[in-house]
Order: C-alpha cells, then structure tokens, then sequence
C-alpha cells in the first residue's frame, strides 16, 4: 500500500513538474566563440536594452547575464533573467583593466553588438579576427538579425554621403531612406525588428505627412504589449482620447455660446420698443441735455418730455440719466 501511495506520489510530482516547465516555457541561450586579442577581458556581458530612446544608455543593473570564456573563446550565456517577450540586448566585452560597463562607440574599439531576443531564444555567435570586434559577425539562430543589420546599414547611408552643401539632395535621400525604412516596418515579421525600423526615421515629423501609415501600424501592431511599443504609442495622441475630448470641448462651447447668448439677448435692453420721438428722446439725455433743453429741442411741452423720459426708463427697466449712458440706440 505504502509503495502504491509513493509511486502515485512521484508520478502526481513529475507531471506538476512538467507542467511547470511548460507553462513557464524553455529557457533559451546566447552562446558562441569571439576570437580576442590577449588585451581583451575572457568575459562577455549581456545587459537590457529598455527602449530604442535609451539604445546607448547602460549601467551595471542592467546587465542581465554574464559568461567566461574558454581559451577557444567559447562562450554560454542562459537567458533565464530576460524577458519573455522580444527585447533588444547589447552582447559586450572589455577591455583589461576597465569596468563591465565599459563601451566605445563608433571606432576600431568598438566592442559591442545589438541583439534581438527573448527567453527561449538560441542564438549561436562568431566573429572572425580584426576590428571592430562584432564587426563581420555570424549570427545563427536568428534570421531577422540580417534585416535588423540592414536596417542599420541604411539608417547610416545618408550620413555617407558627400552632398557638395546641397541641401536639396540631402533631403531627397534622407526622404527615400526613410520611405525604405518604413516599407521595411510594414513587411518585417519580427515586431520589435520593424518597430526598429521606424525608430530610425524621423517618425513623429513623418507623421505629419502620412498620418494614415501610422494610424494603420498603431492598429496592427496594438495588441504588442511591452516597454518598447508602449514608449512608442505614448508619442502619437490617441485617436479614440482625441475623439472624446474633441466632442467634449465643443459641447461645452455650444453650451457657453448658447448661455451667453440667452443672457445677453435677455439682458439686451428694448431699444426698439421705443417710438420714434423716444428715441430721439434717449439720444439727447446721452448728449446730457437737461429736460428743459430737450423740450426746447424737441419743441414739445416740459411736461410731455417728463412723461416721454419716464417712459423711456420704464421701458428699457432703468432708473437713472447715469443707466441710460450704457444703452446703445443702433
């Protein structure tokens, strides 16, 4: 009974086992050989890139594994502590003497390599000797490095060129190039490589001239969950946000004009409710003329301007010369 209780024991224990290893999924790795002079570290690193803003950006934090490499220059590096989903990684040595994070760009030291890679990615590495380092790599495992190194490539090319101060021409290749890049975005199957792609164009200018390449990117592209999609999205307005706002604020107009026009129609006093002679009435109290000289102006009785005056007040709901100043005849 007791070894009937431990074999189903150990069998309930290895599929919960199993199924662990399935839902969490297989932990991938980076290996390869670099071939190094004796004035490089035996030591290769591995850090996070956290979004194509901070592509140069680095601290030790982020490095999130590590190898020593064999004399062959053999290395091996787990991906246990990256992401589950596609990120890009910067694969680096050193130089003796100086710290991990220790980079030099852009000259025959240079001593790194962008990667595209996520948890259960294996991806096998070789560089050939010479300088700069990663420069002739082979990268295995990884098919679409070859259009994220393409995309690197001509993200560079109209710096390249001599354009003879005609700033013209430098608009018109860097117009083209972007065009390709963009092209490069919408046909790239890998996300985080055609997000890339665009990340070298100037997309929120380009934005402006093809608003509907964007919008429909944005859509496709909508259910991409991560630091470098969202960091993205946050850049362009939200179209649903906007829509909302939009109405919103002229509703609000519509009601504000709506009240002012109500009060200032109701508070409008009556000029036209007056008749001819009442008017004329009105516009000699504003030239400040007294009732005498009104009623010599206007050759009526004193008492008919007093009458005329007071139904002036009466019908324009005023009480004094002072009031009648503010009230425009026309």
């Amino acid at each position: 009974m007791n070894k009937v209780v431990r074999n189903v024991f150990l069998l309930f224990f290895t599929l919960c086992t199993y199924t662990l290893q399935a839902y969490q999924g297989e932990i991938g790795n980076i290996s390869g050989r670099l071939l190094l002079d004796e004035t490089w570290e035996r030591h290769v690193y591995l850090s996070l890139v956290e979004s194509f803003e901070k592509e140069f950006s680095f601290s030790n934090n982020l490095i999130v594994g590590s190898s020593e490499m064999d004399s062959l220059g053999n290395f091996r590096i787990a991906l246990d502590n990256v992401p589950s989903h596609w990120s890009m990684f910067r694969l680096h040595v050193v130089k003796k003497g100086f710290s991990p994070k220790y980079l030099v760009l852009g000259s025959r030291e240079e001593n790194y390599l962008f990667i595209i890679a996520k948890q259960d990615s294996e991806i096998r590495i070789f560089n050939t000797d010479g300088m700069p380092i990663f420069e002739n790599a082979e990268i295995e495992g990884a098919p679409y490095m070859e259009t994220f190194g393409y995309i690197a490539r001509l993200s560079e090319y109209p710096n390249a060129i001599d354009y003879d101060n005609s700033l013209v021409e430098k608009e018109f290749i860097e117009d083209v190039v972007s065009e390709k890049l963009k092209m490069v975005a919408d046909t790239c199957q890998n996300s985080l490589v055609s997000l890339y792609a665009l990340y070298k164009t100037d997309f929120l200018k380009d934005f402006q001239k093809d608003p509907d390449f964007y919008s429909n990117y944005l859509a496709k592209t909508s259910k991409e969950d991560n630091p470098y999609f969202n960091s993205f999205r946050r850049q362009f307005p939200d179209s649903k946000k906007f829509s909302w706002l939009l109405v919103l604020s002229i509703s609000i107009l519509g009601i504000l004009l709506s009240a002012w026009l109500y009060i200032s129609k109701k508070s409008k006093p009556k000029v036209k409710t007056l008749s001819v002679q009442e008017r004329k009435i009105l516009d000699l109290l504003q030239k400040g003329m007294s009732n005498q000289e009104i009623s010599d102006a206007c050759n009526i009785e004193l008492s008919t301007t007093k009458s005329h005056v007071g139904s002036i007040y009466s019908k324009l709901k005023i009480k004094s010369r002072k009031q009648a100043l503010d009230i425009k005849i026309k």
